[in-house]
């Protein structure tokens, strides 16, 4: 695996199990078992070390939502097994993402990444004929996956995530599953 994206995944270990303040090159050396300064040859400092995380959790959320809607044509259920998928598979990835919004020392330009990291606001606007709709949709979504994990939704089924999508979905008058969702999720 390249150094890189080993350091990527160990900083996203750490982000969910410790917190932010827990990112540290050492803390990344350690877990790794490299030797000492090895993270900060390829990431000087922390900031270099979180737009890495969020370039990481981009690539993964496109890479899963491509396995995703290779299997599914119903544009409702395959954003339900995605979410569905994120919420029972990738909660590391989750946690770190909050961690790394949540916090003000994290570059702007960091959190708009991660803001796009799981939902792409482009290609759900290509689903609607109005962009507004597209917004909304990942609104929902976001909703959706916060309700779960901050414990205001107890199930996380991809029936209960599909039902609201999908009413959502009937009332905005989105297009059929199609090209516009094959790399991004929306």
């Amino acid at each position: 695996m390249d150094r890189r994206i080993a350091i990527a995944d160990a900083a996203l270990e750490v982000i969910a199990r410790d917190g932010l303040r827990a990112l540290t090159h050492r803390a990344i050396d350690s877990a790794l078992d490299y030797p000492a300064g090895s993270t900060s040859y390829y990431f000087r400092t922390k900031s270099d070390l979180s737009a890495a995380v969020a370039a990481r959790l981009v690539e993964l959320s496109r890479a899963t939502f491509v396995d995703i809607a290779g299997a599914e044509s119903d544009v409702a259920t395959v954003i339900a097994r995605y979410l569905h998928d994120a919420l029972t598979h990738r909660t590391i990835e989750l946690r770190a993402r909050y961690a790394l919004m949540l916090d003000p020392a994290v570059a702007q330009d960091v959190r708009d990444v991660l803001a796009r990291s799981f939902f792409s606001l482009e290609r759900a606007r290509e689903l609607f004929d109005d962009p507004a709709h597209g917004d909304g949709l990942v609104s929902l979504c976001e909703g959706l996956v916060a309700d779960v994990v901050f414990g205001r939704r107890s199930s996380n089924t991809v029936a209960a995530l599909r039902f609201p999508i999908s009413v959502y979905l009937a009332g905005a008058g989105s297009s059929s599953l199609g090209n516009s969702m094959d790399t991004d999720p929306p």
